[in-house]
């Protein structure tokens, strides 16, 4: 009997060291927008999926998914395909963020955290309308670079005035 239930003890250990929930990757009905513009972006973005902790973002999840641009233009949508969440089993819920940028990483964005549920072992991955995050906006970073130039035009004007 100890046998039995210490080989049911260690089968179950197994199994939840072993538990993966999956997604859908996509965002259908809530675009991702660029705040200047309030237009939805496209081609040339990626958006990578992240656990969240609290509410920051935590370990990057499967692959980025490219956003789609349509026949008029930038759609704001994306879709990666389904993802497995390792260590989480189905049907969750775990707490997400996506992350939006642009190839050079001088646009970007993430979402707000947000629960969402999943599929698990021998489950369909959950099928939702589109993730759980509603829509987000991405925003232009200048580089640091750019700051000090500024900085020093505008300390050199402050000099030339002082002079005169």
């Amino acid at each position: 009997m100890r046998k039995l239930l210490f080989t049911i003890l260690c089968a179950a250990a197994v199994v939840a060291a072993n538990a993966q929930g999956t997604l859908n990757f996509l965002n259908l009905g809530q675009p991702v927008k660029e705040l200047a513009t309030d237009m939805p972006i496209g081609a040339g973005f990626t958006a990578q999926l992240h656990m969240a902790e609290g509410t920051t973002p935590g370990d990057a999840i499967g692959d980025p998914a490219d956003f789609i641009t349509g026949p008029n233009g930038p759609t704001g949508l994306f879709n990666g395909g389904t993802i497995t969440i390792n260590g989480v089993s189905g049907p969750g819920p775990v707490n997400l963020m996506v992350h939006a940028s642009n190839a050079d990483g001088t646009i970007f964005g993430w979402s707000a955290p947000f629960e969402q549920p999943l599929g698990g072992h021998g489950t369909p991955p959950a099928v939702t309308p589109g993730l759980a995050m509603g829509t987000f906006y991405v925003d232009v970073i200048p580089e640091p670079s750019h700051i000090a130039l500024a900085l020093l035009g505008g300390a050199a004007l402050l000099f030339s005035r002082r002079r005169k």
